[in-house]
């Protein structure tokens, strides 16, 4: 996702700087700096103004997916325990 900023300084504005959001490998959210010309515009051969970096490819994100999985029946296991220790306290008294 492209988007534009504006800095102000003493009153100045200052812009448009042109940034892109993208996700890396490890799912990070990463943001590049394109300049203060429009990336999305054509320039006159066609081709864009834009020279981009090597396309980055989408992140796996299985791996934090089974992390949830992981705690979420490290908590189940945890409950059961404690809800049979407390059925087992209760029976020997």
């Amino acid at each position: 996702m492209t988007y534009k900023r504006y800095f102000y300084r003493k009153g100045k504005k200052f812009g448009p700087y042109y940034y892109e959001s993208y996700r890396d490998i490890d799912g990070k959210i990463k943001n590049r700096y394109f300049g203060t010309t429009d990336p999305d515009i054509k320039s006159d051969k066609g081709r864009s103004t834009n020279k981009k970096i090597e396309e980055i490819p989408r992140a796996n994100l299985d791996h934090i997916n089974s992390g949830r999985k992981n705690l979420f029946l490290l908590i189940l296991l945890l409950i059961i325990l404690i809800i049979m220790d407390s059925l087992f306290f209760f029976f020997i008294l």
